[in-house]
């Protein structure tokens, strides 16, 4: 006897119909309150007929504003393979696409998107992404308009089953495009940190199996660092570099439907569960490993090579001179 609910990316539990009933749920006490449901519940379908030219204006400043600090607010910018990524949005779309990416500042998003070539920045070609819901959605009109720039309210640690994730099924099962930062918050550390499973958790729910673009930038973290004391970007056309660089197209296909194969005949929700963490667990990490390699080939094309650094002063003070 099978399992089959809707975690197994089929029927009758659709999504949307999971994200319609959290929203709900919301409270609409307050006005703020009763603003946010409503911004919440018109983003979940956006296909009111005020909704589309609404958007296309939002997004459309936004694309002018981010175009230009990046063409102005850096001394050098670098994009590698970007064309991975825009083959894939300009393709006949047959099935939903996500992107990952790490998490450097709290602007990399739309910054990031300022290298886009301006034929994309339309409500169908713009990515629907993730942001911390008690950080944007402050106010009625800032609901308002990140609800338009398609920003999908999340709160940070409340988990894979909460509203933003079936609201990002819900578009990824209208074939749309979702940009997530798996590692959950800004990092300026060294390494990447572990993929929270939730990007997990779309890729095996969706009803078509999304492709996955993984994409590495650096140098949004000088733009603005974390705990500077008054948090305010800082754009430097004499100083600040921009690097991103996209991966190959990552096809899951196969590890889903071997997923969804495996749980059909198992017997337990328990054992189920347990499956669904295993394969989310590992489909994450794969994630991260694709964004640690590209990483890695921004740490060896920027380092100096042997000659040079073979070239440089050493720091050993002498012992031969006073301190």
């Amino acid at each position: 006897m099978g399992t089959g609910t809707a975690t197994d990316g089929a029927g009758a539990a659709s999504p949307g119909g999971r994200a319609a009933e959290l929203i709900d749920q919301l409270p609409r006490g307050s006005w703020q309150e009763r603003s946010f449901a409503f911004w919440t519940g018109r983003q979940l379908q956006a296909t009111d007929r005020w909704w589309q030219p609404l958007s296309a204006a939002v997004l459309g400043a936004t694309s002018a504003v981010v175009s230009a600090a990046v063409a102005l607010g850096f001394r050098n910018v670098v994009v590698v393979d970007l064309h991975k990524l825009t083959d894939v949005l300009e393709a006949e779309r047959t099935r939903p696409i996500i992107t990952v990416s790490n998490h450097e500042s709290g602007v990399d998003d739309p910054l990031l998107w300022g290298i886009m070539p301006w034929r994309l920045w339309t409500p169908d070609n713009t990515r629907w992404t993730m942001g911390a819901q008690e950080l944007l959605y402050k106010t009625p009109p800032l609901n308002a308009f990140f609800a338009l720039g398609q920003t999908i309210p999340t709160i940070r640690g409340a988990g894979i089953h909460q509203l933003a994730v079936e609201i990002g099924l819900h578009k990824l099962n209208h074939n749309k495009w979702v940009h997530v930062f798996p590692e959950g918050k800004i990092n300026q550390g060294p390494g990447l940190l572990r993929f929270k499973w939730g990007v997990g958790r779309l890729v095996m729910e969706a009803e078509r199996t999304p492709v996955v673009v993984p994409i590495f930038f650096s140098g949004l973290r000088e733009v603005l660092p974390l705990r500077q004391p008054v948090p305010v970007p800082w754009l430097n056309p004499f100083k600040r570099e921009l690097y991103v660089r996209v991966g190959d197209p990552i096809d899951l296909s196969a590890q889903v439907r071997e997923w969804r194969a495996a749980r059909s005949v198992l017997d337990s929700p328990e054992a189920a569960a347990q499956l669904d963490r295993r394969v989310r667990a590992a489909i994450s990490e794969r994630l991260r490993a694709a964004v640690d390699d590209l990483k890695t080939e921004f740490s060896c094309a920027s380092a100096p090579p042997p000659e040079a650094r073979a070239r440089q002063p050493s720091q050993t003070p002498d012992p031969a001179k006073p301190a």
